[in-house]
């Protein structure tokens, strides 16, 4: 009797979670869609000190900007406090094109700016397509990353 009992319970297992995985294959649900990291930065000197802090930092977080010369217009960035860095990170993302690289202004202040090159390659799946950054450079010069946070870091004389 118990045998009777169970096998409805696993048949209706079965049939939830087959349709578990015919659901995957639906595109129209973007609500889990997967996202393209977003480029991370640090401002540091040549000794890696981070120059846009919470103090009296030699940037202000308020005047670093991107403006993205492709599209002629300013991206959205926010910037995230990180004690462990004694600093600030920025986060921001460009517009992606055919081509696959990305030039971008970088606006320290009224007075200081820079060019911040985005190279990226795109990865199609089934139902979306991403972006993978693969290469930075700063002025001509490649960017390393941060070992505490991964971001990359854009080393000003000051």
């Amino acid at each position: 009797m118990k045998a009777d009992c169970i096998r409805p319970i696993i048949l209706h297992f079965f049939a939830a979670f087959s349709l578990a995985f015919l659901a995957c294959d639906n595109c129209s649900d973007t609500v889990d869609a997967p996202v393209s990291t977003p480029i991370r930065f640090s401002i540091v000197d040549a000794a890696g000190k981070n120059l846009v802090d919470s103090t009296r930092s030699y940037y202000s977080v308020d005047s670093v900007k991107l403006f993205d010369l492709e599209e002629k217009q300013w991206l959205y960035m926010t910037s995230q406090y990180i004690p462990a860095e004694r600093g600030y990170v920025f986060l921001a993302d460009c517009r992606k094109n055919n081509k696959g690289k990305s030039s971008l202004i970088l606006q320290l202040n009224s007075l200081d700016s820079d060019t911040l090159d985005v190279w990226y390659q795109q990865r199609n799946t089934k139902c979306f397509t991403l972006y993978e950054f693969t290469h930075f450079q700063h002025n001509g010069k490649d960017l390393q990353k941060s070992p505490l946070t991964s971001a990359l870091l854009i080393t000003k004389a000051n």
